[in-house]
C-alpha cells in the first residue's frame, strides 16, 4: 500500500486569515472546476478537504467536488472572531452540507481549523497569528485551553448535529487535547518538523490505537532548502512588513525537498495505519511565483502547484504543477490501481 484509503488533498475556496492576507484574491468558479477535476483524474484523489470563509463558496465547490465523485468534506474557517459568531457560521455550514449531502450523498462536516488560536478568546493575543506566537510562552496554561476549547467543540458538534446528518470531523493542532468521542473521525493537522521528529511517527500510531478511523486533515511543505526542518511554520519566512511581501535573499528554491517531504510523510502515515490523508494543499493562490527569488513567494507556499503572476490577463488563475504534483499523482494513483484490483478479486 503506497497511501491510505482515503486520498485527499486541500483546497482552498478563500480564506481570510488576516484583513490584508485573503488565501484566494479573485474567486472565479471556472477555476475551481478546472482545478478539481485535476485532483480528480491526475492526482487520483477520492477526496478532497475543501476549505473556506464564504459558505456560499464552500457549498458551490462542494456541489463540484461531488459531481467529479470526490468525497467533499467542508471545513469553514472564520478567524479571528468571537464563539457565538464562529458558531452561527458553523450552523449555516452545516444546513449548506446536508443540503448537498441530501442531493450528492458523500459529505463531510469538518467544524473548524485549530479553534484555540482561531476563535478569539481560547489563548492570549488579537489574531490567528499573534496567538500562536504567544502560544509557548504561555503553554503552562494548556489544561485551561483545553477545557476552553473541548466545552466549544461540544457546542459545535451539537450545532452540527441537529443540522447535519452527515460524518463529523476537526482539525486539530498537536498541542490541542480533544475529546475524540463526540467525532466520526480524528483529525489531525501534523506536520512534521526538526522539532517532533524523534516522536512523530510513535504519536501518530497513538491515535489509530484508538480504534477512532484517523485522518491527516492537513500536513505538507513550502518549496525552499530548509522547509522541511520547519514544517507547519515553513510560511514564517516570508516578510509582510514590505510592500509587496518579499521572501530573505539567502533563501534557495527547491520542490525536492517538497516533494520528498511528502513521500516520507506518505510512508510514515501509512505504515501507521491512518484512514487518510489530507495534502496541505492544491495551492496558495496569493502567493504566485517570480522569476525574481526575492519576490517569488511560492517558495513560501506548501501548495503543490505553483500560481503565475496574475498580470493583466483576463483568463484567470494559471499555475504550473511542481515535483511534489507529481510525487503525489505516483502515490495516489498507485494506491488507486491497488484498490481498484483488490475491488475486481473480490
Amino acid at each position: 500500500m503506497t497511501a491510505p484509503p482515503i486520498r485527499g488533498i486541500g483546497y482552498d475556496v478563500g480564506v481570510v486569515y488576516e484583513r490584508d492576507q485573503p488565501s484566494r484574491p479573485h474567486w472565479r468558479a471556472e477555476d475551481v472546476r478546472r482545478d478539481l477535476r485535476v485532483i480528480a483524474d491526475e492526482l487520483a484523489c477520492n477526496a478532497v478537504m475543501i476549505m473556506g470563509s464564504d459558505n456560499d463558496q464552500l457549498a458551490e465547490a462542494g456541489a463540484v467536488a461531488r459531481e467529479l465523485g470526490l468525497f467533499a468534506w467542508l471545513q469553514p474557517r472564520l478567524f479571528d472572531h468571537d464563539p457565538d459568531e464562529v458558531l452561527d457560521h458553523l450552523g449555516r455550514a452545516a444546513e449548506l452540507a446536508e443540503e448537498l449531502r441530501r442531493q450528492h450523498g458523500d459529505v463531510g462536516l469538518n467544524v473548524g481549523c485549530e479553534l484555540s488560536l482561531s476563535v478569539n478568546g481560547f489563548v492570549p493575543g488579537r489574531t490567528f497569528i499573534r496567538r500562536g506566537s504567544l502560544l509557548p510562552w504561555f503553554f503552562w496554561l494548556k489544561p485551561v485551553y483545553d477545557r476552553r476549547l473541548n466545552r466549544f467543540l461540544e457546542r459545535a458538534v451539537t450545532l452540527a448535529r441537529a443540522r447535519f446528518a452527515g460524518p463529523l470531523s476537526y482539525g486539530s493542532g498537536p498541542w490541542e487535547s480533544v475529546d475524540w468521542r463526540r467525532f466520526d473521525y480524528i483529525g489531525l493537522d501534523y506536520y512534521l518538523d526538526a522539532s517532533n521528529r524523534w516522536r512523530f511517527a510513535g504519536d501518530v500510531r497513538r491515535h489509530v490505537r484508538t480504534g477512532r478511523p484517523v485522518l491527516i486533515t492537513e500536513f505538507g511543505c513550502c518549496t525552499y532548502q530548509g522547509a522541511a526542518e520547519r514544517g507547519a511554520g515553513g510560511f514564517s519566512v516570508i516578510d509582510y512588513g514590505t510592500d509587496p511581501p518579499t521572501m530573505p535573499a539567502q533563501l534557495v528554491r527547491s520542490e525536492r525537498v517538497q516533494a520528498d517531504y511528502l513521500d516520507e510523510s506518505l510512508d510514515i502515515f501509512t505504515e501507521a495505519g491512518v484512514h487518510g490523508t489530507f495534502v496541505f494543499g492544491f495551492s496558495e493562490p496569493s502567493l504566485p511565483t517570480s522569476a525574481d527569488p526575492i519576490h517569488d513567494l511560492d517558495q513560501g507556499s506548501f501548495g503543490i502547484v505553483k500560481v503565475l503572476p496574475p498580470g493583466d490577463r483576463p483568463e484567470g488563475e494559471r499555475w504550473q504543477r511542481k515535483e511534489a504534483f507529481g510525487t503525489l499523482a505516483r502515490r495516489y494513483g498507485a494506491a488507486a490501481a491497488t484498490a481498484t484490483t483488490a475491488e475486481e478479486r473480490s
